[in-house]
C-alpha cells in the first residue's frame, strides 16, 4: 500500500476539504463542527501518517503499530463516547474518510499519477481492510467509553 499511502500524503489536504463535504449528511451537525476543528485534522492526517508507517514498516515491526492504532482508536472513541455523541456519527465520520480516498484518487486517475489498475486495487484492499479494523476498534472503544462509570465525587469534607 505503499504507493497510495505516499500519494494520500500529498494529497492530505485535499483529502480532508473532500472529507469535510462528505460529512455534510453523513453525521449529525454537532459532531461535524467538532470535526471542523483541528480533532477532524488530526484524525485524517493520523490515518494517512499510520498508512505510511505501515507502508514502510518490516514484517516483525507491523504487530507494535497495529497496537499502539488501535489503542489510540479505541482511546479516542472512549473520549467520544463519554460525551455522548452519537456512535452512529462517530462510526460515520471514520467510513467518509474511506468515501474521501476514493474520490482523492479518481483525482489523481484523471491527472495520471495512479500506479497501474491492478497495484491500485491491491493496495486499496489493504487501506479498505485497515479502516474497516479502525470502525471495529472505535466501536468497541465507543461502547467501552459509554460503559465506563463516571469518575467518583470526592468527598472533600
Amino acid at each position: 500500500m505503499r504507493r497510495l499511502a505516499l500519494l494520500l500524503r500529498a494529497r492530505r489536504d485535499e483529502l480532508h476539504g473532500i472529507w469535510m463535504a462528505t460529512l455534510k449528511g453523513a453525521v449529525g451537525e454537532e459532531y461535524r463542527d467538532v470535526l471542523a476543528s483541528a480533532l477532524g485534522v488530526r484524525l485524517v492526517r493520523g490515518i494517512v501518517e499510520d498508512l505510511v508507517v505501515l507502508s514502510q514498516a518490516e514484517a516483525y515491526e507491523v504487530p507494535g503499530i497495529m497496537a499502539r492504532i488501535e489503542s489510540e482508536a479505541a482511546g479516542d472513541a472512549a473520549r467520544r463516547g463519554a460525551l455522548g455523541f452519537e456512535l452512529m456519527d462517530v462510526i460515520a465520520g471514520v467510513q467518509q474518510v474511506r468515501a474521501a480516498i476514493w474520490k482523492v484518487l479518481i483525482d489523481a486517475l484523471v491527472v495520471g499519477d495512479l500506479p497501474g489498475f491492478g497495484e491500485t486495487m491491491e493496495e486499496m484492499q489493504q487501506i479498505d481492510a485497515f479502516i474497516d479494523l479502525l470502525v471495529r476498534v472505535e466501536v468497541r472503544g465507543f461502547l467501552e467509553g459509554r460503559l465506563r462509570p463516571p469518575a467518583a465525587a470526592t468527598d472533600d469534607r
